[in-house]
């Protein structure tokens, strides 16, 4: 009777158990269909980094900071391994031994929970808060709790540990608008999550129970008590060592306010421009698996880095001012790269630095202008449109010196001669499009261009004048398949004679113009200056230039005071960077191709009188040889003598009448000069003297006038080479 009994309670009891596991079945899957339901999308996991790779030049991978959404994303390779153990130690201890749902520590919450008659211990792994932070809201109800238990195996099945741990220490909130750990470290410590101590982690690992009450700018006392509680944590489960414990306890809580700002790193761009290639977004990118081989110079790269951590160029309102800066290979190939703040990287005017592209390259590439050709900085109306000189007029001088100086009515003049359409179209073979104005001689730009722009302009001069596409990366692969190749399109835009000529006038720039600051160094640099603003202030503040190896610009930009302009912080940030550049070799001077030749020219024809001639000895011009001065400036030679006469104890000297001025020299134990009266002298002599003249044309010493000697004999001057005649001895004393 016993046995039948139990029987008949073991088969209840087993149907009971599978009405209930029947019953949860359709309730999940009722559940699983209802409206209230929410299903895993891997987009909402807005970090996914360690799925793509990002290679530098040498094969090494990039880590640094991925930006998806404005969201700074970091790789778990970057960091300490105590960084993002902090927060398994005291969220999730058994975080690498379960499978996403940590069933003893879901009993022993139940089990408080209901002998407390709330919710208020929590069970959940850092794997269920990954899916509540990105998938589900903060409600405390059993659907919910059942949604993100659903979701959660489902993400343990499609993904690593290491690559959710990642996700998770981007994804958490610490407060103060900081989502993730990078941005935490920026805001908490100003600096980047890679640098955080063990100390720094366990406070920010502390900090997530409850950002407002634990984070050390808001009570230091109880940030202190909950990072020992982490480090403690840390130590009886072995992730750290008794000595790395106890000099952790021993430093003391920090708060540094972030005044880094927001920047754009390299893998920032190369993000960018794969989207770009492949149609694709962040988001997919992030979670492709690809690998993406780039130029970038990963030594380059952290010096740039550091000297835009080390700039401290200040906008008007006291900040850091925004700054961008680029190095590429003359190829195109982009080896450094970093943008700091809100402005940089925008379409932007570049001022001055846009002349040698937009004006005088391809006025030299045309033949309507030499480096020698002479133009009037004058103050000139084009039609309502009046431009400036911030030093003034020069009046007549070349193109080359209006280039070194940036002078702006003879660039006006040049457009002028060389037309808009023309222009615009050598401006469009360099990817910048539109329709243009005047206003392009003092290089403002329709619509604006950014420094990828520039950067490119610059190329196709340090190309020999051959465009090519600036880009960041190599080739793209998806696991063993080739997926893209950068083929980079070329386009000549200038002749070698004409970029030659420009080059030149460029390298004049650096040694005796606008870009002082890059001068003195043992290889050539060619560089031109750009700044935008008036009397309140700038906006922009630039260098643009290259060598025979790379291509460089560096653009401050924002709300900017007058003594940032692009002679000085520009100019100077990029010598810093040229030096770190070529550390241990100096790149080959510019050669100029057989198509040019150096001609002196006269320098008196060219400034008096507005003519271009060959001469002996004069101001040195490199010409294309199919534009060069035909004519020879005639030499004028001189070939003048004093007239010397004797009358009685009298000497009269005449000097030839001819153009200029003559000025008249006695010289006997000293050297006086003597007044003229016309171009005659007369004196009374009582002894040997010697007398000469120079002749001065336009305040210049052109010729000096051999020297007469007069002898003195008793009562009678004679002239040495008029002495008397033997027979007239005898009246000699």
């Amino acid at each position: 009777m016993k046995r039948k009994l139990w029987k008949i309670f073991a088969t209840v009891i087993a149907a009971t158990i599978i009405l209930c596991v029947l019953a949860g079945v359709l309730l999940i899957n009722l559940f699983r269909h209802s409206k209230e339901f929410v299903s895993f999308d891997g987009n909402k996991l807005t970090e996914v980094y360690s799925a793509l790779t990002v290679l530098d030049d040498d094969g090494q991978q990039i880590d640094e900071p991925l930006y998806i959404d404005d969201r700074k994303q970091i790789p778990l390779s970057a960091l300490h391994d105590y960084t993002y153990m902090a927060f398994v130690a005291v969220e999730d201890k058994r975080f690498f031994q379960h499978s996403g749902i940590d069933y003893k520590r879901v009993a022993g919450a139940t089990l408080h929970n209901l002998k407390s008659r709330s919710y208020k211990e929590g069970a959940s792994t850092i794997s269920q808060q990954l899916i509540k932070n990105t998938h589900l809201d903060n409600s405390k109800t059993l659907k919910r709790k059942l949604n993100e238990m659903m979701l959660t195996t489902e993400l343990e099945r499609k993904y690593s540990k290491k690559e959710i741990l990642e996700m998770y220490v981007n994804t958490i909130y610490f407060g103060r608008n900081a989502y993730g750990i990078e941005s935490a470290a920026n805001v908490y410590f100003n600096k980047s999550s890679a640098d955080l101590t063990l100390s720094e982690s366990a406070i920010l690992a502390g900090m997530i129970k409850a950002p407002n009450v634990y984070a050390p700018d808001k009570n230091a006392e109880k940030c202190k008590a909950r990072r020992d509680t982490v480090l403690k944590f840390m130590l009886e489960q072995q992730l750290v060592d008794f000595d790395s414990y106890a000099a952790a306890l021993n430093e003391p809580i920090s708060y540094c306010p972030q005044t880094v700002q927001k920047e754009k790193n390299y893998v920032y761009m190369v993000m960018r421009e794969a989207c770009r290639l492949l149609n694709m977004t962040p988001i997919q990118l992030a979670k492709s698996g690809f690998v993406i081989e780039t130029y970038c110079n990963g030594k380059l790269q952290e010096e740039l880095r550091s000297l835009v951590s080390e700039d401290k160029t200040l906008n008007k309102k006291g900040g850091l001012s925004d700054m961008s800066a680029i190095v590429l290979n003359n190829d195109g190939g982009v080896q450094a790269c970093l943008l700091r703040g809100e402005t940089a990287g925008t379409k932007r005017q570049a001022g001055s630095a846009l002349k040698p592209v937009a004006v005088y390259a391809p006025a030299l590439n045309e033949k309507i202008i030499t480096q020698a050709s002479p133009v009037l900085d004058e103050e000139t109306d084009f039609n309502g449109y009046k431009p400036t000189n911030s030093g003034g007029y020069n009046g007549w001088t070349t193109i080359k010196y209006a280039v070194a100086k940036s002078l702006n009515v003879p660039a006006v003049k040049t457009l002028n001669a060389l037309t808009l359409p023309v222009s615009e179209s050598y401006l469009a073979k360099m990817g910048i499009k539109g329709k243009q104005n005047l206003s392009l001689a003092l290089g403002n730009a329709e619509g604006g261009i950014d420094f990828l722009d520039l950067a490119r302009c610059y190329g196709t001069l340090a190309n020999d004048g051959v465009c090519n596409d600036v880009g960041f990366i190599k080739k793209i692969y998806c696991g063993d398949g080739l997926i893209y190749s950068r083929e980079s399109q070329s386009q000549r835009v200038f002749k070698s004679g004409a970029n030659y000529l420009m080059t030149d006038m460029l390298v004049n720039t650096v040694e005796n113009g606008t870009a002082k600051q890059l001068k003195n160094k043992n290889y050539s640099v060619a560089a031109k200056t750009g700044t935008v603003g008036n009397a309140q202030g700038n906006s922009d503040a630039l260098v643009a230039g290259y060598t025979t190896e790379n291509t460089f610009v560096v653009w401050y930009s924002g709300d900017l005071p007058n003594n940032v302009n692009g002679s000085a912080a520009p100019s100077a940030f990029a010598d810093k960077l040229l030096k770190k550049l070529y550390a241990t070799h100096a790149p080959k001077d510019f050669s100029p191709p057989s198509t040019v030749v150096r001609i002196d020219v006269d320098k008196e024809n060219l400034y008096a009188n507005q003519l271009v001639t060959k001469c002996e000895n004069g101001e040195k011009f490199w010409f294309d040889k199919a534009n060069q001065p035909k004519s020879v400036a005639e030499k004028t030679v001189y070939d003048y003598t004093i007239e010397a006469k004797i009358v009685g104890d009298e000497v009269n000297l005449t000097l030839p009448k001819t153009e200029g001025i003559w000025q008249l020299y006695r010289k006997t134990d000293k050297t006086e000069k003597l007044p003229l009266s016309g171009n005659v002298y007369s004196e009374r002599i009582s002894g040997d003297a010697c007398y000469y003249a120079e002749l001065y044309v336009k305040d210049k010493l052109v010729f000096t006038a051999p020297c007469v000697t007069v002898h003195f004999v008793e009562n009678a001057p004679v002239p040495r080479d008029e002495m008397p005649d033997l027979t007239d001895f005898w009246y000699w004393g």
